[in-house]
Protein backbone atom coordinates (compact mmCIF):
# COMPACT_ATOMS: atom_id res chain seq x y z
CA UNK A 1 0.00 0.00 0.00
CA UNK A 2 1.20 3.54 -0.89
CA UNK A 3 0.44 5.45 2.27
CA UNK A 4 1.12 5.71 6.04
CA UNK A 5 -0.99 3.60 7.57
CA UNK A 6 -2.03 5.05 11.59
CA UNK A 7 -3.79 3.25 13.56
CA UNK A 8 -5.71 2.89 17.06
CA UNK A 9 -4.44 0.85 19.22
CA UNK A 10 -6.23 -0.91 22.40
CA UNK A 11 -3.42 -0.07 24.82
CA UNK A 12 -4.12 3.94 24.12
CA UNK A 13 -7.78 3.31 25.20
CA UNK A 14 -6.48 1.65 28.45
CA UNK A 15 -3.65 4.11 28.76
CA UNK A 16 -6.38 7.35 28.31
CA UNK A 17 -9.20 6.06 30.20
CA UNK A 18 -7.21 5.19 33.79
CA UNK A 19 -5.87 8.40 33.53
CA UNK A 20 -9.18 10.08 32.64
CA UNK A 21 -8.27 11.44 29.64
CA UNK A 22 -10.93 9.87 27.08
CA UNK A 23 -13.96 10.62 29.39
CA UNK A 24 -16.19 8.26 31.54
CA UNK A 25 -16.28 5.01 30.77
CA UNK A 26 -19.06 3.46 28.23
CA UNK A 27 -22.09 1.39 28.84
CA UNK A 28 -21.68 -2.28 30.14
CA UNK A 29 -20.93 -4.49 27.10
CA UNK A 30 -23.57 -6.75 27.93
CA UNK A 31 -26.64 -4.23 27.61
CA UNK A 32 -25.39 -3.89 23.84
CA UNK A 33 -25.78 -7.13 23.08
CA UNK A 34 -28.61 -8.89 21.06
CA UNK A 35 -29.97 -10.56 23.61
CA UNK A 36 -28.52 -9.36 27.17
CA UNK A 37 -30.13 -11.97 29.18
CA UNK A 38 -27.46 -14.41 27.13
CA UNK A 39 -25.03 -16.81 29.38
CA UNK A 40 -21.77 -14.82 29.31
CA UNK A 41 -19.38 -17.04 27.34
CA UNK A 42 -16.80 -16.16 24.91
CA UNK A 43 -19.14 -17.14 21.97
CA UNK A 44 -21.87 -14.97 23.25
CA UNK A 45 -19.48 -11.82 23.88
CA UNK A 46 -18.52 -12.56 19.73
CA UNK A 47 -22.16 -10.90 19.02
CA UNK A 48 -21.20 -7.76 20.91
CA UNK A 49 -18.80 -6.90 17.86
CA UNK A 50 -19.67 -9.21 14.80
CA UNK A 51 -21.23 -7.35 11.84
CA UNK A 52 -21.29 -4.08 13.33
CA UNK A 53 -19.86 -0.63 13.56
CA UNK A 54 -18.26 0.95 16.21
CA UNK A 55 -17.72 4.92 16.26
CA UNK A 56 -14.88 5.75 18.81
CA UNK A 57 -14.04 9.14 19.95
CA UNK A 58 -11.23 9.90 22.21
CA UNK A 59 -8.57 13.38 22.55
CA UNK A 60 -6.03 11.38 21.02
CA UNK A 61 -7.33 10.20 17.76
CA UNK A 62 -10.09 12.34 16.90
CA UNK A 63 -13.04 9.77 15.44
CA UNK A 64 -12.13 6.73 14.52
CA UNK A 65 -14.91 4.08 12.40
CA UNK A 66 -13.98 0.48 12.64
CA UNK A 67 -16.43 -2.23 11.18
CA UNK A 68 -15.70 -5.90 12.82
CA UNK A 69 -17.52 -8.36 9.87
CA UNK A 70 -18.27 -11.55 11.74
CA UNK A 71 -15.59 -13.64 9.94
CA UNK A 72 -12.69 -12.26 12.16
CA UNK A 73 -12.19 -9.08 10.01
CA UNK A 74 -11.93 -5.92 11.26
CA UNK A 75 -11.76 -2.54 8.55
CA UNK A 76 -10.76 0.49 10.45
CA UNK A 77 -11.36 3.89 8.95
CA UNK A 78 -8.79 6.08 10.60
CA UNK A 79 -8.17 9.66 10.38
CA UNK A 80 -6.15 10.84 7.78
CA UNK A 81 -5.62 7.64 5.70
CA UNK A 82 -6.64 7.36 2.08
CA UNK A 83 -7.57 3.97 2.78
CA UNK A 84 -8.86 1.09 5.11
CA UNK A 85 -6.42 -0.48 7.95
CA UNK A 86 -7.50 -4.41 7.89
CA UNK A 87 -7.01 -6.15 10.91
CA UNK A 88 -8.15 -9.03 12.28
CA UNK A 89 -10.29 -9.13 15.39
CA UNK A 90 -11.66 -12.00 18.58
CA UNK A 91 -12.75 -11.87 21.77
CA UNK A 92 -11.19 -13.98 24.82
CA UNK A 93 -12.27 -14.88 28.06
CA UNK A 94 -9.90 -13.41 30.85
CA UNK A 95 -12.00 -13.32 34.20
CA UNK A 96 -15.55 -14.64 35.54
CA UNK A 97 -17.94 -13.15 33.12
CA UNK A 98 -15.66 -10.50 31.39
CA UNK A 99 -14.04 -10.61 28.11
CA UNK A 100 -11.31 -8.91 26.24
CA UNK A 101 -11.71 -7.69 22.24
CA UNK A 102 -8.15 -8.13 20.55
CA UNK A 103 -7.20 -6.59 17.24
CA UNK A 104 -3.67 -8.02 14.90
CA UNK A 105 -3.15 -4.93 13.02
CA UNK A 106 -0.99 -5.76 10.33
CA UNK A 107 2.78 -5.03 11.08
CA UNK A 108 3.23 -1.74 8.16
CA UNK A 109 0.46 -0.21 10.52
CA UNK A 110 1.80 2.34 13.17
CA UNK A 111 0.42 4.08 15.90
CA UNK A 112 0.66 8.04 15.97
CA UNK A 113 0.28 8.77 19.25
CA UNK A 114 2.38 5.13 20.55
CA UNK A 115 4.55 5.32 17.96
CA UNK A 116 4.17 1.51 17.94
CA UNK A 117 4.13 -0.88 15.13
CA UNK A 118 1.19 -3.36 13.90
CA UNK A 119 1.88 -6.96 14.14
CA UNK A 120 1.24 -8.23 17.10
CA UNK A 121 -2.52 -9.07 19.02
CA UNK A 122 -3.15 -6.49 21.78
CA UNK A 123 -6.33 -7.41 23.55
CA UNK A 124 -8.42 -4.83 26.37
CA UNK A 125 -11.18 -5.71 28.20
CA UNK A 126 -14.07 -4.51 26.02
CA UNK A 127 -15.66 -2.35 29.08
CA UNK A 128 -12.53 0.06 28.70
CA UNK A 129 -12.72 -0.05 24.77
CA UNK A 130 -16.76 1.07 25.52
CA UNK A 131 -15.02 4.00 27.21
CA UNK A 132 -14.48 5.88 24.05
CA UNK A 133 -17.53 4.37 22.33
CA UNK A 134 -20.07 7.47 20.98
CA UNK A 135 -21.67 5.12 18.31
CA UNK A 136 -22.78 1.46 18.34
CA UNK A 137 -24.28 0.73 14.92
CA UNK A 138 -25.46 -2.51 13.08
CA UNK A 139 -23.97 -3.69 9.92
CA UNK A 140 -21.01 -1.50 7.95
CA UNK A 141 -23.08 1.52 6.42
CA UNK A 142 -19.50 3.09 5.29
CA UNK A 143 -18.60 -0.07 2.90
CA UNK A 144 -15.57 -0.22 5.11
CA UNK A 145 -15.13 -4.25 4.18
CA UNK A 146 -14.72 -3.27 0.56
CA UNK A 147 -11.12 -1.97 1.73
CA UNK A 148 -12.00 1.61 0.96
CA UNK A 149 -12.49 4.63 2.44
CA UNK A 150 -15.30 6.87 1.79
CA UNK A 151 -13.22 10.19 1.75
CA UNK A 152 -10.16 11.14 3.94
CA UNK A 153 -11.39 11.71 7.89
CA UNK A 154 -10.69 14.48 9.23
CA UNK A 155 -9.35 15.19 12.87
CA UNK A 156 -12.49 15.74 15.41
CA UNK A 157 -15.50 14.66 16.41
CA UNK A 158 -18.59 13.41 14.01
CA UNK A 159 -21.45 11.19 14.11
CA UNK A 160 -22.39 8.28 12.08
CA UNK A 161 -24.93 10.84 10.72
CA UNK A 162 -22.89 13.70 9.80
CA UNK A 163 -20.30 11.35 8.23
CA UNK A 164 -23.09 10.03 5.80
CA UNK A 165 -23.78 13.22 4.59
CA UNK A 166 -20.49 14.32 3.79
CA UNK A 167 -20.52 11.00 1.78
CA UNK A 168 -23.03 12.19 0.00
CA UNK A 169 -25.61 9.15 1.20
CA UNK A 170 -28.93 9.29 3.22
CA UNK A 171 -28.42 8.26 6.99
CA UNK A 172 -31.96 7.69 7.80
CA UNK A 173 -31.33 3.62 7.25
CA UNK A 174 -29.21 3.46 10.41
CA UNK A 175 -29.56 1.31 12.88
CA UNK A 176 -28.07 2.57 15.77
CA UNK A 177 -27.60 0.56 18.51
CA UNK A 178 -25.92 2.65 21.03
CA UNK A 179 -26.01 6.62 20.93
CA UNK A 180 -23.78 8.37 23.66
Amino acid sequence: MGFVTTILRPGAVAFATVFGLSGCLGPDPWTLHPDPETEHTVEAARALFADRTRITQDSFHGTQIEYHAPDGRAYLWYPGNSGVVPSLWKVSGYAFTAHEICWLYPTYSNNPVTGQSGGNWECNPSSTYNGSLSQLIEGDPFNLASGKVPFRLPKGKFTAQELLNQWGKDPSNLKIIYPR
